[in-house]
């Protein structure tokens, strides 16, 4: 039988310490509140997971990101709350341009830069005349009008705008990549409603990303992504809030029912046996805990999981991702004795198996050499199933016919690792796959198409109807999954987006105990005015 963990009744309980959640129980502690954040796992950051196990220089760690990597929005005004966190804690970002230093493999491509046969450089590829149309297509996304059009798949979209446009073969090839590479959906699947409603082609377009660094991150300034909601986590606690998760190799604090009590507030129920009751509490879950179908959101929530959520659930999906590094004696790629320092080395490779990787660690220019890949869709699919040594040389293979031109290319000769007993040799690499993480169930969400009938909800309706808690008060939500339904111009797939759902969801739990008293009929007019 469950034990109460103590007399306490918090005013919020959060579920999960990913930046979201400590983001929001930062806020409601801050504001006075006695809160309480769950965490399943054993440690703090969600899908942002550095690990500094892996790749070392001068004998010190270097962390490797098996999540969340860089910020994708510029410092601009419309994303002053996120920018104005990351300054405060004292992170300062390096930029790096996405286009310039990168290769693309293109088939049947004639023109031979030296020493990477069959390939061109990224900057040399789009002003060739047959690419012309990419940004139109991204464009035409950008700007359809999903209150007059009907809805269609991503699949659809490129063919009817190949047809339209006369593609070669090559440029719908890479239409095609640009949509199923870096979106974490099948092309059969991604509504482009839903690419619009998620601002997914700001995402691409923007020619730069940035990455998180620190001063005390001493002698190189590699901080790590996870230090951002460290750093939250560390305010939370020093302002009296208190996190409760499960220690290595346990999940006693995994959370296995939530409940809505008879005289108002939340019973939650961890895996321990514990019991906890608050006044409200926010649910920060991935879709994919959420999602029905893979049992958790009816076993935990169970009534809660209304019916216009577990609708939204068929729209909100979690697409399958692993994030993939391997370590390299020196750079294989482009060198130039580092005068590329401030451009990401990406690989584009359409028809290829691994079609997508990037330096890690550009401006490094003397190491570490680490190229990182982030397999979605096919790319994923390929090696979901495969052990890790077989994916090691899945990927190496891919690489080398890219990199490994007139070279000797062999594992223990251009990767980094060890050598073991018999002279079997181990690579330094990473291989975190989050659809097969028990706290993610996969990497980000993405919104699937649904075809227009009378009654049925819309891609462009389910992020907002998952984050409604005017049906579960006092349960509230928050997380990646309903980011743009808190503010449009924060994106999911993106850590910003996570973070501004926090912020958004501690001031809806404070209006609803300090202004309207706990009453439902005065919250639903706060959130009416707010959201709809």
């Amino acid at each position: 039988m469950p034990t109460t963990a103590s007399d306490i009744v918090y005013d919020c309980i959060v579920l999960g310490a990913g930046i979201s959640g400590v983001t929001a129980a930062r806020d409601l502690q801050a504001a006075g509140l006695k809160v309480l954040i769950l965490e399943g796992s054993s440690r703090i950051g969600g899908r942002m997971y550095s690990r500094r196990d892996i790749v070392k220089k001068s004998g010190k760690p270097v962390p490797v990101e098996g999540g969340a990597e860089y910020i994708h929005v510029p410092e601009q005004e419309r994303y002053k709350e996120f920018w104005q966190e990351v300054r405060k804690h004292g992170f300062t970002t390096s930029p790096f341009h996405k286009c310039g230093m990168g290769i693309l493999k293109i088939p049947r491509n004639r023109m031979y830069f030296s020493p990477w046969k069959r390939t061109k450089m990224l900057a040399e590829v789009i002003v060739q005349p047959e690419f012309w149309s990419l940004p139109d297509a991204l464009q035409k996304i950008q700007e359809f009008d999903a209150e007059t059009r009907a809805d269609i798949t991503a699949e659809s979209f490129i063919k009817r705008y190949a047809a339209k446009e006369g593609l070669s073969k090559r440029g719908l090839a890479l239409l095609e990549y640009t949509l199923s590479a870096h979106t974490p959906g099948p092309l059969n699947e991604i509504s482009i409603a839903g690419l619009k409603t998620d601002a997914i082609v700001d995402q691409l377009m923007e020619r730069k990303e940035l990455r998180m660094e620190h001063g005390a991150a001493k002698p190189f300034g590699l901080c790590g992504f996870d230090t951002l909601p460290g750093k939250i986590a560390e305010e939370f606690r020093k302002a009296g809030g208190k996190i409760e998760k499960s220690r290595t190799g346990s999940t006693s604090r995994k959370v296995v029912a939530v409940e809505r009590l008879a005289g108002g507030g939340i019973k939650v129920i961890t895996a321990g046996g514990q019991v906890f009751v608050g006044k409200t509490a926010v649910c920060t879950f991935s879709a994919g805990m959420l999602n029905p179908e893979s049992g958790e959101g009816d076993a935990i929530f169970g009534s809660l999981l209304t019916a216009p959520k577990r609708e939204a659930l068929g729209l909100v999906r979690m697409g399958a991702i692993t994030k993939f590094s391997l370590e390299f004696k020196e750079r294989v790629w482009v060198d130039d004795n580092g005068e590329s320092a401030g451009h990401m080395a990406v690989l584009s490779n359409p028809g290829g198996k691994a079609r997508t990787f990037f330096s890690s660690f550009p401006k490094e220019h003397h190491g570490p050499h680490v190229l990182t890949g982030l397999l979605m869709n096919q790319d994923h699919d390929q090696i979901a199933e495969m052990d890790d040594d077989a994916v090691i040389a899945h990927v190496f293979e891919a690489l080398g016919k890219i990199y490994g031109r007139n070279r000797r290319w062999t594992q223990k000769a251009v990767l980094v690792g060890k050598t073991g007993r018999g002279g079997t040799f181990k690579p330094n690499f990473l291989r975190q796959d989050w659809s097969k993480d028990p706290f993610a169930k996969g990497g980000n969400s993405y919104l699937a198409h649904a075809p227009q009938r009378p009654g049925r909800m819309l891609a462009k309706q389910a992020r907002e109807a998952l984050k409604d808690p005017r049906d579960t008060l006092p349960l509230f939500w928050a997380g990646e999954a309903v980011a743009p339904a808190f503010d449009r111009r924060y994106q999911p797939l993106a850590v910003h987006g996570a973070y501004i759902s926090g912020r958004r969801v501690a001031e809806d739990v404070l209006h609803y105990l300090q202004v309207d008293g706990g009453d439902a009929n005065g919250f639903g007019r706060y959130y009416r005015t707010k959201y709809l």
